[in-house]
């Protein structure tokens, strides 16, 4: 078959961007630190374009970097294999079995953005500010962040796609493969990136006559739809996923766009107005 994958791209990256007297880099441990730090940036832009305390920038980031990680380990084990994790409910955290190390593998993005709302409120009344102002600056900057985020996990070789005949498909050899697939953590990253720039632009031009609520649901129905439609190019997870109609993913993704069109509906009148 290999001989017919000439077209194909290989792909042979290996996860390790570098390593300095012994600490080793993860490409994927990288471009998750651009993606807070450029979020994190674009959120900077907006406190001083809004003349908001930038105060509000390291608490914000802070109760999203908690959230994330406690939510999308947690959704993972929840949403993915629940049955393991209520057999090792110890290993959902600690990272180990019988004495073994087995390491903390698979983050749930449909966790930690359950578990981020609400922390988002109780910063917001903490912070006396308005709810809907916050989370709706913190979806303009979400979508840059996933977008490395997703970049990095091409970089790891993981969420790979189906097996695919198209001459861009990636033939990911560090998983011993010889055969392509389609590389839908770059469709993935490409789709965060067209949405930040729309949603961006955006609040830069309707800021002063947006309704709070407006930029949250139009983040939930464009990235959570397009990840409904992506979802039929990534490989199955589990059991569930072989034998349903819908993976897990695209039942989650429903729920959310679902919600956001709903947060449109019910916050349109008052933008329009």
């Amino acid at each position: 078959m290999l001989s017919d994958c000439i077209y194909y791209v290989r792909w042979d990256i290996s996860p390790e961007a570098f390593s300095v007297i012994g600490l080793h880099m993860r490409y994927y441990s990288l471009f998750l630190i651009v993606a807070f730090i450029s979020a994190a940036f674009v959120f900077y832009t907006i406190l001083k374009r809004e003349n908001k305390s930038l105060f509000l920038l390291p608490v914000t980031f802070n109760t999203l970097f908690l959230a994330s990680l406690v939510g999308a380990r947690l959704g993972e084990c929840i949403f993915y294999f629940p049955d393991y994790y209520m057999r090792n409910p110890l290993e959902i955290f600690i990272p180990y079995h019988n004495g073994e190390y087995v390491g903390i593998g698979g983050l749930s993005s449909h966790g930690a953005a359950l578990v981020i709302i609400p922390a988002l409120i109780l910063t917001a009344r903490n912070n006396k500010i308005s709810t809907y102002w916050l989370i709706d600056r913190v979806c303009v900057v979400v979508p840059l962040a996933a977008f490395f985020i997703r970049i990095g996990n091409l970089m790891n070789s993981e969420i790979v796609g189906t097996e695919t005949d198209i001459f861009w498909g990636f033939i990911f050899e560090r998983r011993n493969e010889d055969f392509p697939r389609h590389p839908v953590q770059l469709y993935e990253a490409l789709c965060y990136l067209c949405i930040f720039i729309f949603i961006y632009r955006f609040y830069k031009i309707k800021q002063d006559k947006i309704t709070g609520g407006i930029i949250l649901g139009l983040f939930l129905v464009l990235t959570f739809f397009l990840r409904f439609i992506l979802e039929m190019f990534k490989a199955p997870l589990n059991d569930f996923d072989r034998n349903s109609i819908f993976s897990i993913g695209q039942y989650l993704n429903l729920f959310f766009s679902f919600t956001g069109a709903a947060l449109l509906y019910l916050r349109s009148s008052r933008f329009n107005n």
